[in-house]
């Protein structure tokens, strides 16, 4: 008799406990024990490898373990009988793999982990982690372990994002989860973090396989000319607030975010210096020295103009409620409307900063002395180690120099007075 779901159902609880077996076909041993309260539990009795002693194995309760399932782990049972494994060790050690699996964290502790990482690193970005975990991964796998997620499961995560027409956030979501995963591999390797988080038991980063949904734009190469520069410094098709952060950038060569996020705090006009923090610097996991920039008369009447349609007692290029400096986007989209209008070449903000140092070297400033001006890390060992020279005099006279090329190239490019006659 082949066991049923019609012969399993039909089966009324006796006096005594009774049991259905399958003979003459399906799988040797298997059966369904019906017990005197009535419920109905697959077994499959068997002579263990190296006794002659029959025992049997639970297969699971009817009806939550349907026929189909426990016929198949009955036959999965015989399979490991016929290699000289005894069923029950097999079933005790996948029931300790299952525990250690359920004592391995889940997504959710993972960014706990990775968000708490990059605060403990003073990473402005964990913020942004936070908020698109909440908003795009949590509701999907936060709940998943970690060590059974699959690519299927990133994918899950980032084509609703894609979809809804948002490609290149889409690929930030992907780069956090690839960048989380990482650190979970690598963790029981970090001094910080050994022992005090779960074991994730992470095989593989699944985000690896997966592909970008943009591609990768290339270096960017976009400098302004002279030209170009007037024509922007001059400009009316600029908002104010806008043509005025253009300009400092340009003029400063510094970091579109330090600019922005100025404060009139930062300024020392008795000493003609921009100090900024090194919290505030791309460079601050590698140096602890804030970056001094020095100012001539041109940065000073930029930084006058500035003040006097300022709407913040705090930023330089507030954003419109006050309360905060004015964001990178904002600028980004002005510049670019902009460029449309003027038929200009499209550039970014960013690019001020590779123009300022392309139109430095241009007259003769040294690329060391340009580095310093902006701010970039001196990495090498001298200049780790052992080189705690400010190099302040060099800059003063370097942005001099700059700051009179740029001036009579705006002279020499403004149009001339309407005539009277």
């Amino acid at each position: 008799m082949i066991l049923t779901d019609k012969a399993i159902r039909s089966s009324k609880p006796r006096d005594s406990v009774y049991r259905l077996r399958e003979v003459g076909g399906g799988v040797k041993g298997f059966g369904v024990t019906i017990a005197p309260a009535g419920s109905k539990t697959f077994f499959l009795g068997y002579t263990a490898p190296g006794s002659a002693k029959r025992t049997q194995i639970n297969l699971g309760r009817y009806p939550a373990t349907g026929l189909k399932d426990a016929r198949q782990r009955a036959y999965e049972a015989r399979e490991a009988l016929s290699r000289g494994i005894d069923p029950r060790d097999q079933v005790r050690d996948q029931a300790i793999a299952q525990e250690a699996l359920n004592n391995r964290g889940t997504v959710s502790d993972l960014f706990d982990v990775y968000v708490r990482d990059l605060e403990l690193d003073e990473k402005r970005s964990a913020k942004e982690v936070q908020r698109i975990y909440i908003k795009h991964i949590g509701p999907v796998i936060g709940d998943k372990l970690v060590a059974t997620v699959t690519t299927d499961d990133v994918l899950d995560v980032v084509t609703p994002i894609v979809r809804r027409g948002s490609p290149v956030h889409a690929d930030n979501v992907r780069a956090y989860l690839r960048a989380a995963f990482e650190l979970g591999i690598h963790a029981k390797n970090i001094a910080r973090w050994r022992g005090q988080i779960p074991d994730f038991g992470i095989a593989y980063n699944p985000v690896a396989a997966t592909r970008r949904a943009v591609k990768r734009k290339p270096v960017g190469t976009r400098v302004l000319d002279w030209s170009e520069v007037s024509a922007v410094w001059s400009s009316s098709g600029l908002s104010a607030s806008s043509r005025m952060a253009i300009q400092f950038l340009i003029a400063t060569g510094q970091r579109v975010e330090e600019v922005l996020r100025a404060s009139w705090g930062e300024f020392d006009f008795d000493e003609n210096l921009w100090v900024i923090p090194a919290e505030r610097r791309k460079t601050r996991n590698t140096s602890s020295e804030p970056h001094v920039v020095p100012l001539t008369l041109l940065h000073r009447e930029l930084l006058k103009t500035i003040k006097e349609t300022s709407q913040s007692g705090e930023w330089l290029f507030p954003h419109q409620d006050g309360q905060q400096p004015r964001s990178a986007n904002a600028l980004c989209h002005a510049t670019r409307r902009f460029c449309v209008k003027n038929q200009l070449k499209p550039f970014a903000p960013r690019d001020c900063r590779r123009t300022f140092k392309t139109l430095t070297g241009s007259i003769g400033i040294d690329l060391e002395l340009r580095n310093r001006l902006q701010g970039h890390a001196m990495t090498d060992v001298g200049s780790v180690h052992y080189d705690r020279w400010s190099y302040l005099p060099q800059k003063r006279e370097g942005m001099e120099l700059w700051a009179e090329a740029l001036e009579n190239k705006l002279r020499a490019r403004k149009p001339p007075a309407p005539s009277n006659e």
